[in-house]
């Protein structure tokens, strides 16, 4: 169900509002823009953009690029730019530009513990412990009772900068409540569409096993590690790995099951704190345990607490392999964000998630690869006949000499190999006439590991590299939401999918997060 690393083998922008309906539409004119770390120069990840009167907002992406609606209602107001971390940042809308990326710069603002006074007359905790009354306040400060949201979700492949197979829907979740079992939720699809202003090309839903031979190349797989793909449904694969909501069964590596594992797991630096708007927050970063990760792989991350009622209000996760040759590759991140509802004495709701992984696919049009030409079975040897193989390259000696990577049956009998012989691009693999039966002509080679000159191995197609992201960013809670055509999402890819049809005048906006043009 969930990501699993291998230690042996091992935004999207969406438009909410509160009070009045959204339109739904994807033709609107758009004012774009591009949220900056100012001290490091790189993107801030899901940053929240709000108008203060009109009280619309946005998120930005994971690349930190957001769009908001061209409206001409919107000149009297300002736009506030907040994250977690950062200094809030505002500007006049009718200053923002038109015609090109507004580039938004936010500042960090971290304190230590000793410089904010966050709990007057309590003693200051320590990392382990904060995260302990964290876990035990959970059942506290979410929702017990049974809780619906209406959220924009997105999911597509990502090469270098290109978009790929984006698709977008509009999805309510009917959630049974913190209490019971999150597999028991229901999900019904309010909209879905396939975005063709981005590339499309196939990819399947599914992937494979790291179990595959190695000479057989799967078609999609996560290096040093396994996903259960859900059938197809990216949805699914995305809220099974929400670990605060799945606090109390297994979500991912290594935080497996978060109220059982997530401190033996790890190791945590003490607690900064950080301020989300005004409101302080206690960040507490770790790494994973040596002796959990194993020397090939690795995960880092932060934990965000509110030390007054120890809710829970960020967890950002990354997996990555390590290696000599490679350095540090990024496997999958996940990012998650839980808010008050109203104010600090409501209970914590989901904001948004996100979940991308690395992952790898056998390129279809490498027609370069390493393979055999031909074959043929010469019995015009008395005493030692062969088996002939042509390939398209020359031929490695030495993986070619290994007797252990090849099977050989002539008829129905497997015969031993006795010598083989390589010159240039053909093989012959020789054996005695006496362990076939006379008029056998029929014969089958199986191949292990055979390299050419440049290290190519035989039948093992070039492979292309994508990052899957999927991320849900939460518009509306406990809305009623009258369905004149009602159906849930079934285990299967969102596109295979019915669609609910609801009644009145409730619309909500696709807003695609793209077409951003490049910043220099």
């Amino acid at each position: 169900m969930t990501v699993r690393l291998r230690i042996s083998l091992i935004l999207l922008c969406f438009i909410y509002n509160g009070n009045t309906p959204i339109l739904f539409s994807q033709s609107i004119d758009f004012i774009e823009g591009k949220v900056i770390n100012v001290a490091t120069g790189k993107p801030v990840p899901f940053a929240t953009i709000k108008l203060k009167t009109n009280q619309l907002g946005v998120y930005a992406n994971a690349d930190g690029d957001f769009k908001i609606s061209h409206n001409t209602d919107f000149q009297d107001d300002s736009v506030m730019f907040t994250c977690i971390g950062f200094k809030q940042s505002s500007l006049a809308y009718k200053d923002l530009s038109e015609i090109s990326v507004n580039k938004v710069f936010l500042s960090p603002v971290v304190y230590g513990l000793s410089e904010v006074k966050i709990i007057a007359s309590r003693k200051k905790l320590s990392s382990l412990a904060l995260i302990r009354r964290a876990i035990r306040n959970i059942s506290k400060n979410y929702p017990g009772e049974p809780f619906n949201f209406i959220a924009y979700y997105r999911d597509y492949q990502k090469k270098d900068s290109t978009y790929i197979n984006l698709n977008e829907a509009i999805v309510q979740t009917l959630d049974n409540g913190f209490g019971r079992y999150s597999g028991f939720n229901m999900f019904r699809l309010i909209d879905f569409r396939k975005n063709t202003d981005f590339p499309r090309m196939h990819i399947t839903p599914y992937y494979d096993s790291m179990g595959e031979n190695e000479f057989n190349s799967p078609k999609k797989i996560i290096p040093n590690a396994v996903l259960g793909d859900q059938y197809g449904n990216e949805l699914f694969v995305l809220m099974v790995h929400d670990a605060l909501r799945n606090y109390n069964q297994r979500s991912f590596s290594f935080v497996e099951i978060f109220i059982e594992n997530f401190i033996l797991n790890h190791i945590f630096s003490d607690p900064v704190t950080v301020l989300d708007n005004n409101l302080p927050l206690s960040k507490i970063s770790f790494t994973g345990r040596p002796f959990v990760t194993g020397d090939s792989l690795g995960v880092s991350g932060a934990i965000y607490i509110q030390p007054n009622d120890y809710s829970i209000h960020k967890l950002e996760y990354s997996g990555y392999s390590k290696s000599k040759n490679k350095g540090i590759n990024q496997i999958y991140n996940i990012d998650i964000e839980y808010g008050y509802e109203n104010s600090m004495s409501s209970k914590m709701f989901l904001k948004y998630i996100s979940f991308n992984n690395l992952f790898k696919i056998t390129d279809s049009t490498d027609y370069s690869y390493f393979r055999v030409l031909g074959s043929t079975l010469d019995m015009t040897h008395n005493i030692m006949p062969s088996v002939v193989i042509t390939f398209n390259n020359p031929i490695d000696r030495k993986s070619a000499s290994k007797k252990e990577n090849y099977g050989v049956t002539v008829g129905k009998k497997a015969v031993k190999i006795k010598s083989i012989q390589v010159v240039g691009n053909t093989l012959y693999l020789r054996f005695k006439k006496e362990n076939v039966r006379s008029g056998d002509d029929k014969f089958k080679v199986e191949l292990r590991d055979i390299k050419d000159t440049d290290g190519n191995i035989v039948n093992k197609l070039k492979t292309k590299e994508y990052h899957q992201y999927r991320e849900l960013f939460v518009q509306e809670y406990n809305k009623s939401l009258p369905f004149t055509d009602s159906c849930y999402i079934r285990y299967l890819p969102l596109e295979q999918n019915c669609i609910s049809k609801h009644s009145g005048n409730f619309n909500y906006w696709m807003n695609t997060p793209e077409n951003i043009k490049k910043i220099k």
